[in-house]
C-alpha cells in the first residue's frame, strides 16, 4: 500500500505570502514571528529563509500564508514531486516549551519515510490554555481555525496535495485547536490523531452539531498518567457520547512512538476505511424542491441503492429527485464496490435550503 495516488494538476509556485489581510493577529502571534526572525539572524541566512533539520535531508521552510497572515512551518519529503499527489498532516502544538518549530521536527524523519508533507501552523489556543477559559479561550480556537484552513489552503496552492489525504493531529494542549477545526470541517480532514489530549468538553459545544460520525478519530494517551490520563479518558468519553468512529489507545506515551502510532493510523484510515460522501445540489427542474444527488466516494461502487426519506427511491448513480414538501429528510444510500464489500452512509437533508448534515448516533460496521 502506498500513500501517494496518481494525479497530475498544475500547481502554482508557492511564495512567502508578503502582505494580503491580516486578521486578529495576537501579540503572541507577533512573539512567534520575532522568535523566527531570530532564529534566522542567528543562524545567518537570509532571504527565503531554511531551518535546517540535522536528520532529513531536505529543510523544514517557514511561510506566511498571504490570506490570514498566519506563520507556519512545512517539510516535504526528498522524493516529493508535483506528478503525484501526496499525502498532508496538520500538526498543532501545545504550550510551552512544545512550539510549531518543536512539533514538526517531530515528525520530519516520519515525513520522510513515509511520504508526507507535514505543515506546523502557530497558534494562540495552545499556549494560554491553563489560564484561559470560556470566551476568551473560544475566540482564540476560532482564530486558530482560520489559520489551520488558511495554511492547509496555501500548501495546497504550492504543491500537489491529494483532497482525500489532509490529515490532523493535536499534542497536548494542541488537541483544542485539532478537535476544533477538525470537527468543524470534515469535509478538509479525513481524519483526526490526538496524543495526551489536554480536553474541557465546554471549549467543543459548538463543534458537536458539525461532527461528522464517519470521521475516524484516534485518541492515545497514558492512562495511568497523573497529568494526562484524566483529560484523555474525559475527551474519549465525550468523543464516544457524540457517536463518532474512533479507536482509543491507553498505553500512549510522550515519546517518538505516539508519531508512529498517528502515522499508522492515517495509513489504515487510507487503506481500511473509504471516504463516502453524499452531496446535495440543486436539480435540473429549477424548482425549490428538485434535488441532484451525487456521491463522493474513494471506492468506486458498483451498484447504489438509494433511500431518499420520503418513500422514494432510486439505483441510479446520480439519481435527481422531486420532493412533495419541505422539511428534514433522512437520505440513506448503500453501495457496493468492485470486491463485493458493502458500505452505507445516512445524512440528513433540510429543504428548501438544501443543506445537508450528518446524522448520529454511530454507524454500522464497514463490511470487510
Amino acid at each position: 500500500m502506498t500513500w501517494i495516488v496518481d494525479c497530475r494538476l498544475p500547481i502554482a509556485d508557492c511564495r512567502l505570502g508578503i502582505g494580503g489581510r491580516r486578521c486578529g493577529t495576537s501579540r503572541r502571534a507577533v512573539a512567534h514571528r520575532v522568535a523566527a526572525l531570530i532564529l534566522v539572524v542567528a543562524a545567518g541566512l537570509g532571504g527565503c529563509s531554511q531551518f535546517i533539520d540535522p536528520n532529513v535531508p531536505e529543510p523544514i521552510r517557514p511561510y506566511v500564508d498571504p490570506e490570514f497572515g498566519g506563520d507556519y512551518l512545512l517539510y516535504q519529503p526528498s522524493k516529493y514531486t508535483r506528478d503525484s499527489a501526496w499525502p498532508l498532516i496538520v500538526v498543532c502544538h501545545s504550550s510551552f516549551p512544545d512550539s510549531p518549530n518543536r512539533r514538526i521536527r517531530a515528525w520530519t524523519q516520519l515525513a520522510e519515510q513515509h511520504g508526507f508533507l507535514v505543515a506546523a501552523p502557530a497558534l494562540d489556543s495552545a499556549a494560554g490554555w491553563w489560564s484561559s477559559k470560556g470566551d476568551k479561550q473560544l475566540a482564540r480556537q476560532r482564530t486558530d481555525e482560520e489559520r489551520i484552513l488558511a495554511c492547509v489552503r496555501h500548501v495546497r496552492a504550492g504543491h500537489s496535495i491529494s483532497d482525500d489525504r489532509v490529515f490532523l493531529h493535536g499534542y497536548s494542549g494542541g488537541a483544542y485547536a485539532a478537535l476544533d477545526a477538525g470537527l468543524r470541517h470534515p469535509d478538509v480532514f479525513r481524519a483526526i490523531d490526538l496524543s495526551q489530549p489536554k480536553f474541557d468538553e465546554t471549549l467543543l459545544a459548538d463543534a458537536a452539531d458539525l461532527i461528522d460520525p464517519y470521521q475516524p478519530i484516534h485518541v492515545h494517551y497514558g492512562l495511568d498518567d497523573r497529568i494526562t490520563g484524566k483529560d484523555g479518558k474525559r475527551c474519549t468519553d465525550w468523543l464516544y457520547a457524540q457517536g463518532v468512529t474512533m479507536q482509543v489507545e491507553t498505553s500512549g506515551s510522550i515519546d517518538p512512538s505516539d508519531m508512529q502510532r498517528a502515522v499508522g493510523f492515517f495509513e489504515d484510515v487510507v487503506r481500511r476505511k473509504p471516504l463516502i460522501r453524499i452531496r446535495a445540489l440543486p436539480g435540473p427542474g429549477g424548482g425549490t424542491l428538485d434535488v441532484r444527488f451525487k456521491l463522493h466516494s474513494t471506492v468506486p461502487p458498483v451498484r447504489y441503492e438509494w433511500d431518499f426519506g420520503d418513500g422514494g427511491g432510486a439505483v441510479a448513480a446520480e439519481p435527481v429527485h422531486t420532493y412533495a414538501a419541505a422539511g428534514s429528510y433522512r437520505i440513506i444510500v448503500n453501495i457496493v464496490g468492485p470486491n463485493g464489500t458493502e458500505h452505507r452512509r445516512i445524512a440528513t437533508l433540510r429543504l428548501p435550503e438544501m443543506s445537508l448534515g450528518t446524522t448520529r448516533p454511530s454507524p454500522p460496521a464497514e463490511g470487510s
